[in-house]
């Protein structure tokens, strides 16, 4: 792999130096804390590929960022999960506390002070998209990532049930896993195998059609148009019917509804 801190570096000044707002509100940032890089970005800086939004976690409450994004005078936005999102000019940004992080929060991660990057990164959902920088010293952990790229299996980080139970985005979750199949062509670990049946299984309980209910999901993300409506039931159709799990799950839900 090309050198990780050199390659950030240079596209993260670039786009510094053409996104005023960015960098005021990250100078103001930096006086209270640190803020890191989470996710797409970063991969796509490894795949030399063009981004069209960053993330950042912040070491500062919600509230305090709120307070900087309206003394700059600065439009923003709540994104779907409490995050604050502002239009840049050439991408959007997002940017979400570290000590509100639903998993971090509710101590289903356990947030090493002395390995703050590691502890991000085990927050991540799936592996493939598991990779944080520090915006400061560029310090970097991409190694659950690394182990996507090496093998093309796709993997829940977590495996505590409590966690992925939790987890307030399982359509979400489901639909990624889909695209990425066609993208990518990944396999499942049965980590990931379970979580999907199982899900897919609640949700047809929940709304009695889970296509329906994925399909309509599926809608609110743009970055998955490329995948057209019936091909993703084609390729959710063949997840189901990559495992003998998906039988064995279906008995003991219809069991466990019934008892």
């Amino acid at each position: 792999m090309e050198d990780l801190k050199k390659l950030f570096k240079n596209r993260f000044s670039d786009l510094l130096e053409s996104e005023e707002l960015l960098s005021a509100l990250l100078n103001e940032v930096f006086k209270r804390g640190t803020a890191y890089v989470v996710g797409g970005y970063l991969r796509d800086t490894l795949q030399s590929l063009p981004s069209r939004d960053i993330d950042f976690i912040l070491e500062l409450s919600k509230f305090k960022f709120v307070d900087i994004v309206r003394d700059l005078g600065v439009d923003y936005t709540e994104n779907r999960h409490g995050g604050v999102k502002v239009k840049l000019h050439s991408m959007s940004a997002d940017f979400w506390s570290l000590e509100d992080n639903w998993a971090f929060k509710n101590k289903l991660v356990k947030l090493n002070e002395a390995d703050k990057l590691n502890s991000i990164a085990k927050g991540c959902f799936y592996n493939f998209d598991s990779l944080v920088i520090n915006t400061c010293n560029y310090s970097y952990n991409v190694r659950y990532f690394n182990k996507w790229k090496d093998d093309k299996c796709l993997d829940i980080l977590q495996r505590k049930s409590v966690y992925k139970n939790l987890n307030p985005t399982v359509e979400a979750n489901i639909i990624r896993a889909v695209y990425l199949k066609f993208k990518y062509g990944v396999s499942f670990t049965d980590n990931t195998l379970v979580y999907i049946i199982e899900k897919l299984l609640s949700l047809k309980y929940r709304y009695n059609d889970e296509c329906e209910r994925l399909l309509e999901i599926k809608q609110y993300y743009p970055k998955y148009n490329e995948l057209d409506d019936q091909s993703f039931l084609d390729l959710l159709d063949s997840i189901r019917k990559s495992t003998k799990l998906s039988n064995q799950l279906h008995l003991s839900f219809d069991s466990a509804v019934t008892d």
